[in-house]
C-alpha cells in the first residue's frame, strides 16, 4: 500500500511539472470547485448504480466519468487529486468498501491518473476544446475516449485480479463491462456539455416554430421505434433498434451537433427507462449499450459535419461580402481617379489663365483685350470641366435621355417577361396586372433599366421568403395626372439600418450587390420628373416600391 501511495504521489508530481497549473489556482476557488465536484460525483455514482459487477463498483452506465473528464478538460489536470479523492470516497461509501484498502487506493489512483492522461492527450496532443464542436474536435473525442477508457479498464481490472478482489477467470468479462459503462457515460454526456458551450447559440437561433416541429417529429419517431423494439419484437432481438438511427440522423441534419447530442442523450435515457422497468438482465443491457455507442457515433459525427458545412457556408458568404465590399471600393476609387484625371487639366488651365489675367491687369491695365482673352479662355476651360462631369454622369446613368411618348404597360410587360426566367430559377412567381394607361414621355430604355433594377431586387427578396412560395406582384395603374407602377414582394423586408440609406449609392442587402441599382433607378426616374418610394407591407416583412411618372403633354391636353 505504501508503494502504491508513493507511485501516486510521484505521478501527481510529474503532472504538476508538466502542467504548471496547480500553484496558480486560488485556494478558495480550488476548494469550492473540488467540493462541488466531489458531491456531484458521489451523487451520480449512487444514482447510476446499474447492473454492478460482483459488488466491485463496475457498472454498465457511469456518467460520473464524463463529469471527471469534463473537469480535467476545462480546469486542467491540477484537479486529478480531487478525482482520486472522489473515487476513493465512492468505493468506501457508495459501494460499501467491497474491495481491500490497498486495492481501493490503487484503483482510485488508476482512475485519477488515467483520466488525467486522457485529458492531456486530448488538449495537448489534439488541441481539443470543450468550447468547439468542429469535426476535428469531435473525431478526436470519439477516438481518444474509447482508447483511453479501454486502457484504464484493463489496468483497473488487472489490479483487482492482482489484489485478489476479482478472479483471474473473470478478467475478460470485467474489462468490457467497465469499458462500455465508462465509454458510454462519457460519449453520451460530454457532447451535451460541448454543445452547451460551443454550438447552443446556433440551435437557439433556429426559429421556435421550426424547432418545435422538428422536436415533435423526432420524439414521435423515437417513441415508435422504442414501441417496436420492446413491444412487437422483444428486447432480446435487436433488428428494430436500427430504426432509432432514422430520427437521430434526421434531427442531426436539421439542427447540427447540438441537436444530435441532445437527441442521443434523450434516446439513451429512454432506453435506460424501458430496460429498467422491464427488468432485463445485464447481458441485454450491455448489448444495448454497444448499439447506443454506434448510434452516438453516427449522430455526433453527422451533427458535426452539418455544423462544419454551415460554418463553411457562413465563411464563404463573409468572403463574398468582403470581395463585394472591396469591389465597390475599387469601383468608387476608379471613378474618383478617372474624374480627377479628366478634370485636372482644365482646372489647371483655368488657374493658369486666371494667373495670366492677374499679371496683365497688374502690368498693363490700360490694355483690356489680353485680359479679356485670358478670362474667356478660363471660362472655356470651366465649360470643358462641366462637360466632362456631365458625360461622366450620363455614363453612370446609362446614357442621355431620348424621350418619346411611351406605353408604360407595354414596357412593364417586356421587363416582366425578361425577369420570369430568373424568377423561376429562384422559385419565385411573378404576376402582372397592367391596366390600360395613357402614354408617358420617357426614355424607354432608361425606364426599362430602372424597372429591371427594382423587379430584380423584389425577386431576390422573395427568394428569401420564409412564406412559401416567394411571389412578386407588378401593377400598372393610371392616376389623374400620371401613371403608377407598383412592385410588391413577400420577402423578409428591409432592415431599419438599411432603410435610412436605401437609395444611396453602395448601400445593399445583397452579398454580391454593388448597391447602385436603386440609386441609379432614382436618378433615372427623377430625370423624367417622376418619383420612386417604398413602404413596408407587413410587420414580418414584405415591401412595395412605387414609381410615379407624369403624363406626357399630349395626354394631358387630351383630357
Amino acid at each position: 500500500m505504501a508503494e502504491a501511495i508513493g507511485r501516486f504521489a510521484a505521478g501527481i508530481a510529474a503532472l504538476r511539472r508538466n502542467a504548471g497549473w496547480l500553484h496558480e489556482l486560488a485556494p478558495a476557488q480550488y476548494a469550492l470547485i473540488s467540493g462541488a465536484f466531489t458531491v456531484a460525483y458521489l451523487g451520480l455514482e449512487w444514482l447510476t448504480r446499474v447492473h454492478e459487477l460482483e459488488s466491485l463498483g463496475i457498472t454498465l452506465w457511469n456518467p460520473a466519468k464524463a463529469l471527471s473528464l469534463g473537469l480535467l478538460l476545462i480546469k486542467g489536470v491540477a484537479y486529478a487529486p480531487v478525482l482520486f479523492v472522489a473515487a476513493l470516497l465512492v468505493d468506501l461509501f457508495v459501494y460499501g468498501a467491497a474491495k481491500g484498502l490497498a486495492s481501493t487506493i490503487a484503483t482510485s489512483m488508476v482512475v485519477a491518473l488515467g483520466y488525467a492522461v486522457v485529458a492531456m492527450a486530448l488538449t495537448r496532443g489534439l488541441g481539443f476544446s470543450m468550447m468547439r464542436t468542429d469535426l476535428r474536435n469531435v473525431i478526436g473525442l470519439l477516438v481518444t475516449v474509447p482508447a483511453g477508457t479501454f486502457a484504464i479498464a484493463s489496468v483497473y481490472c488487472g489490479l483487482l485480479v492482482l489484489f485478489g478482489d476479482l478472479p483471474a477467470s473473470h478478467y475478460w468479462k470485467a474489462v468490457p463491462y467497465l469499458w462500455v459503462g465508462d465509454t458510454v457515460g462519457i460519449i453520451i454526456v460530454l457532447p451535451v456539455a460541448m454543445a452547451a458551450f460551443g454550438s447552443m447559440r446556433r440551435l437557439l437561433d433556429t426559429k421556435p416554430g421550426a424547432l418545435l416541429i422538428d422536436s415533435g417529429i423526432f420524439l414521435a419517431g423515437v417513441l415508435i421505434a422504442l414501441w417496436l423494439i420492446f413491444s412487437v419484437e422483444g428486447a432480446n432481438d435487436y433488428h428494430f433498434f436500427y430504426l432509432l438511427f432514422l430520427p437521430v440522423s434526421w434531427i442531426a441534419m436539421r439542427t447540427g451537433f447540438a441537436g444530435a447530442a441532445a437527441a442521443v442523450c434523450l434516446v439513451h435515457l429512454l432506453l435506460l427507462a424501458f430496460i429498467s422497468w422491464g427488468g432485463y438482465p445485464a447481458s441485454t443491457f450491455m448489448s444495448y449499450q454497444f448499439l447506443v455507442l454506434a448510434l452516438a457515433f453516427n449522430g455526433l459525427l453527422l451533427g458535426a459535419v452539418v455544423d462544419e458545412r454551415r460554418r463553411s457556408d457562413e465563411l464563404l458568404r463573409e468572403q463574398h461580402a468582403e470581395v463585394a465590399r472591396m469591389a465597390r471600393h475599387a469601383t468608387a476609387g476608379a471613378m474618383g481617379v478617372s474624374l480627377a484625371h479628366q478634370i485636372s487639366q482644365p482646372l489647371s488651365n483655368v488657374a493658369m489663365y486666371l494667373h495670366v489675367g492677374r499679371q496683365l491687369l497688374a502690368g498693363k491695365p490700360e490694355e483690356p483685350e489680353p485680359i479679356a482673352d485670358a478670362l474667356e479662355k478660363a471660362t472655356g476651360q470651366l465649360r470643358r470641366a462641366k462637360d466632362i462631369l456631365e458625360r461622366l454622369r450620363d455614363f453612370v446613368s446609362r446614357g442621355t435621355l431620348m424621350a418619346a411618348p411611351t406605353d408604360l404597360g407595354a414596357v412593364t410587360r417586356k421587363v416582366v417577361a425578361l425577369a420570369e426566367d430568373d424568377a423561376r430559377a429562384h422559385g419565385v412567381s411573378v404576376r402582372l396586372d397592367a391596366a390600360s394607361v395613357p402614354p408617358v414621355t420617357v426614355d424607354a430604355l432608361q425606364l426599362e433599366q430602372a424597372l429591371i433594377n427594382v423587379i430584380d431586387n423584389a425577386i431576390d427578396a422573395a427568394a428569401e421568403s420564409t412564406r412559401a412560395p416567394g411571389s412578386v406582384m407588378v401593377r400598372v395603374t393610371a392616376l389623374d395626372k400620371g401613371v403608377r407602377i407598383e412592385i410588391e414582394d413577400n420577402g423578409p423586408g428591409v432592415s431599419e439600418a438599411v432603410a435610412k440609406h436605401l437609395f444611396e449609392p453602395f448601400v445593399t442587402t445583397k452579398q454580391a450587390g454593388m448597391g447602385l441599382g436603386l440609386a441609379l433607378s432614382r436618378e433615372l426616374v427623377g430625370a423624367h420628373g417622376g418619383t420612386i418610394a417604398w413602404e413596408t407591407l407587413r410587420q414580418d416583412g414584405g415591401a412595395r416600391f412605387t414609381i410615379e411618372l407624369p403624363l406626357s403633354p399630349e395626354s394631358t391636353h387630351g383630357k
